[in-house]
């Protein structure tokens, strides 16, 4: 049976047309973050397995590095962390999973020195081609406790 388009049929289509343009027009044009600024906000990060990163809080700089012959999962490597104040003291340091939870794994670590410390650890292997852990340390100093998340990246 052929009907034919009558003029409540064709509004009816029209306005679904409008509702799906100002829906699309909305979503693709309505925000002012532009994808590059987007993408640089995701991977703004200094990655200890690269270089020596550097953080403060309160007065008490932290700065960290990573070493290894080849940054991979289930192999160990060494972490190193210097305090600008020698009286601060780690309380707690562990590895955990930035990118994706992965549980909490100890980074032993001791100090070898006025405000040096030093230690070793290993992470897990993950599904993804790509993961960023974070470093975390608890310092403890002039009775205030500052965390620290320094962020490293495993490839497989």
């Amino acid at each position: 049976m052929r009907e034919r388009l009558t003029g409540p049929k064709l509004v009816q289509i029209l306005i679904v047309l409008l509702v799906l343009l100002a829906a699309f027009f909305l979503r693709t044009c309505g925000t002012n973050e532009t994808a590059g600024e987007s993408v640089q906000k995701t991977f703004d990060y200094c990655d200890i397995g690269h270089m020596t990163c550097v953080q403060e809080q309160q007065e008490l700089i932290a700065t960290a590095q990573l070493s290894a012959d080849k940054l991979q999962a289930e192999s160990p490597f060494l972490l190193n962390v210097v305090l600008s104040d020698p009286d601060a003291t780690i309380t707690r340091s562990v590895l955990e999973g930035d990118s994706m939870y992965m549980g909490t794994l100890p980074a032993l670590i001791e100090q070898t020195d006025a405000g040096v410390w030093q230690g070793s650890a290993l992470v897990g292997s993950c599904t993804e081609a790509s993961m960023i852990w974070a470093w975390v340390l608890n310092v403890e100093h002039e009775g205030n406790t500052l965390t620290y998340r320094f962020l490293f990246e495993v490839t497989r």
